[in-house]
């Protein structure tokens, strides 16, 4: 299983832990169905959003030209691919101001 997809059912399952809980807390108070799955889901979809923006974070590379505004983001790639993305970014031929353009 990719490391991406690892991150992405760990952020699942942790959003579950934590909602699950909640849930039952509120359950508890003797609030109607559709407060409990509102609350409940809000919860959860918060979680699980926060949580894999910030597994995309961890898996991101940034290139960014040192003369201009260029840059590349890339995901999920080896140390080739992100060497060559490198390169990219470090002499693309649209600098600002650059007579190559």
């Amino acid at each position: 299983m990719p490391k991406h997809r690892a991150a992405q059912l760990a952020t699942l399952l942790a959003a579950v832990g934590f909602a699950y809980p909640i849930t039952l807390h509120l359950a508890a108070a003797d609030l109607s169905f559709a407060v409990v799955f509102a609350c409940s889901t809000a919860v959860f979809t918060a979680f699980l959003n926060a949580g894999l923006h910030l597994a995309a974070k961890v898996s991101t590379s940034s290139f960014r030209c040192p003369h201009c505004t260029f840059a590349v983001r890339v995901q999920h790639t080896d140390a080739g691919e992100s060497r060559r993305w490198q390169e990219i970014a470090a002499d693309h031929p649209r600098h600002l101001g650059d007579s190559r353009a």
